[in-house]
């Protein structure tokens, strides 16, 4: 049997490996707590708040947005990001938590330890960039960020309580008009 992506190779969490994506989803939200305060979206992101970012697995994808972000952006940002993305984190110079794919597992004591820093950063704005993951989604509404935005994203609600659609532009150039850099 594969081992599950979502859980710790545990007999506790062996028979979540066999429940739906809708049970997992509830149980993940349960953990996470169905409590989300409020915020006023854009001015929640003037003035370069403490904002964490979930990096998307996919390379190219991070890389772009990474590159497309003036450094001035960093200053005020954690990110979160898969072990592979360590060169172009390094380009930045912006402060990352790093994580394998066998870290990112819900009861692991390296994603237990992910967990107590992005709690302790104490962010005010959340961006999540990729595809769905209950864990990394668990994570980012336990940030303690009222406003947690994702792109196309709607069915992440209300781990992600914001859902911007970049049309022509990029998801970086919508998130640097809304945070007024340039």
């Amino acid at each position: 049997m594969k081992p599950s992506p979502y859980f710790t190779d545990r007999f506790r969490y062996f028979f979540k490996r066999f429940s739906s994506k809708e049970s997992l989803f509830r149980w993940f939200l349960k953990q996470a707590g169905e409590d989300s305060g409020a915020f006023d979206f854009p001015s929640a992101l003037k003035g370069n708040p403490k904002t964490i970012i979930f990096l998307a697995r996919d390379m190219e994808r991070s890389a772009s947005f990474m590159h497309n972000m003036p450094d001035s952006f960093f200053k005020n940002v954690l990110l979160c990001a898969h072990e592979s993305l360590h060169a172009v984190i390094s380009a930045k110079r912006a402060t990352a938590i790093y994580y394998s794919d066998l870290e990112c597992r819900y009861g692991e004591s390296a994603f237990e330890d992910m967990e107590q820093k992005i709690r302790a950063y104490g962010a005010k704005v959340c961006i999540y960039l990729g595809d769905a993951f209950l864990p990394r989604l668990y994570l980012a509404k336990v940030s303690g960020a009222n406003c947690r935005i994702g792109f196309v994203s709607e069915n992440c609600y209300p781990f992600l309580n914001l859902s911007l659609h970049p049309d022509k532009s990029s998801e970086a150039a919508l998130i640097c008009q809304y945070y007024g850099v340039k």
